[in-house]
């Protein structure tokens, strides 16, 4: 016989016209079979919470959330730091009460979660090397420990390396290394490391499918990528630099939410023991950020919590400088490789042997190579503002579309003169006429 409590749940279930107490609209851009494996655990652990979700890539969110009344979303759940700190700016995000023990807020010295607790990182993955040890045997170089290996001249044509301007996750591996060696020294490594790739200009995986296919020795990416593909039967094996950056994704409580404690019982669920436990499985393979359950994981899966790298980096600066790193990449790199490539190859031969009376213009060629045409840019700076909003403001694009003509300029000109320079010295080497 049923207690008069059961009678009472059934006559409320049935009030709602659901079988379950509440609703809870969750956006995400996760894919469905990541969410679903959340979605099925949470309802099952929480019967009298059912979980709609609603899929939004992030330059769809970010408006949709910021509407009256936030679209009636009560929890983003989605791997976009742009957004949630635009988010949090606005003040559409609300507090998030529950239980922290257990989840620290950094990597290292790296922020993972908000300061202020407004969204709080789920998962993370690291940027690092996919390579093919064979290929890298027979060209007889070693497994690269450092970015700057991959500038090693055995390596030529056999980088595979995305375009910010194209690969979503390109940008921060972009920005981290500029951040770690500095605003200088990171572009000439990058320029280095270009004379030797092929350039990736979308799909993340095509990087992993570069290096598993046999095309390329070493494909920069992210962790995950690389495992799915190993999981999927492709060769490659996944290198974190000693110096590199972790992604997180984070989950937050829209403002407006009237389902808070519904919502914060959701996020409990996926930073709980059992949530986080969740990415393990082959069809997901992201980092949990609770480190207890690395006790669980399977075996070779990394624990970035004792991983013993340098995981420094800034998020703020690194996003808000993502368009004008991805249109300077473009000027520098992506449109002038070829010109990279021969003004490089004439200096390297005349570098060699070159006289002490030949240093003075060599000297100058190096310079032109490595020159750039505009010092690092704050946070703040109109360029950088108008360079992140170009996509979505016409004046933005103008602005963003003549600076990225004058830097086209500004290193052609230079590329054509460390081109020349080079060419002299070998003419006059040879008795000949420039």
């Amino acid at each position: 016989m049923k207690s008069f409590a059961q009678w009472f749940g059934i006559l409320l279930l049935a009030s709602t016209g659901s079988s379950f107490a509440e609703d809870l609209t969750v956006m995400t851009s996760y894919p469905e079979d990541v969410v679903s494996r959340f979605e099925e655990a949470f309802e099952k652990a929480h019967p009298d919470i059912h979980v709609q979700i609603l899929w939004r890539m992030p330059h769809d969110a970010l408006p949709y959330l910021l509407q009256p009344q936030q679209g009636g979303v009560d929890v983003y759940w989605t791997p976009s730091q742009g957004n949630f700190l635009a988010l949090k700016n606005a003040k559409a995000l609300g507090p998030i009460g529950i239980d922290r023990s257990g989840l620290p807020d950094k990597i290292g010295t790296a922020l993972i979660s908000d300061p202020d607790g407004l969204y709080l990182a789920n998962e993370t993955a690291g940027y690092g090397m996919v390579v093919d040890p064979d290929k890298l045997g027979k060209l007889g170089v070693a497994e690269p420990k450092r970015w700057q290996d991959l500038a090693d001249p055995r390596l030529q044509g056999e980088v595979a390396l995305p375009v910010p301007s194209g690969v979503g996750f390109a940008p921060m591996l972009i920005d981290q290394l500029l951040q770690a060696e500095g605003w200088e020294k990171g572009w000439n490594t990058w320029r280095a490391i270009a004379l030797n790739s092929k350039l990736i200009d979308k799909r993340g995986n095509a990087i992993t499918d570069e290096v598993s296919s046999g095309r390329a020795a070493v494909g920069l990416t992210m962790d995950f990528f690389a495992a799915s593909n190993v999981a999927s039967g492709g060769k490659g094996k996944f290198i974190y630099p000693l110096k590199t950056a972790f992604n997180p994704a984070q989950i937050g409580i829209t403002a407006s939410t009237t389902h808070r404690p519904a919502a914060e019982t959701f996020v409990s669920f996926i930073l709980s023991e059992e949530g986080q436990s969740l990415l393990f499985h082959p069809a997901i393979r992201k980092l949990p950020v609770r480190p207890s359950v690395y006790s669980k994981a399977p075996e070779g899966y990394t624990n970035p919590f004792t991983l013993g790298i340098d995981a420094r980096y800034d998020p703020v600066p690194g996003l808000a400088r993502s368009g004008f790193n991805s249109a300077l990449f473009d000027a520098a790199i992506t449109r002038r490789q070829d010109a990279l490539l021969k003004a490089w190859a004439s200096v390297r031969k005349a570098e060699n042997g070159a006289s002490p009376s030949e240093q003075p213009l060599l000297q100058q060629a190096r310079t032109a190579l490595e020159a750039l045409p505009v010092a690092e840019p704050t946070a703040d700076s109109p360029l950088v503002k108008a360079c992140e909003q170009r996509r979505k403001n016409t004046s933005a694009e103008t602005q963003c579309a003549a600076a990225e003509r004058e830097w086209d300029a500004f290193f052609t000109a230079h590329y054509a003169d460390a081109q020349r320079l080079a060419d002299t010295v070998l003419a006059a080497r040879q008795g000949k006429a420039p």
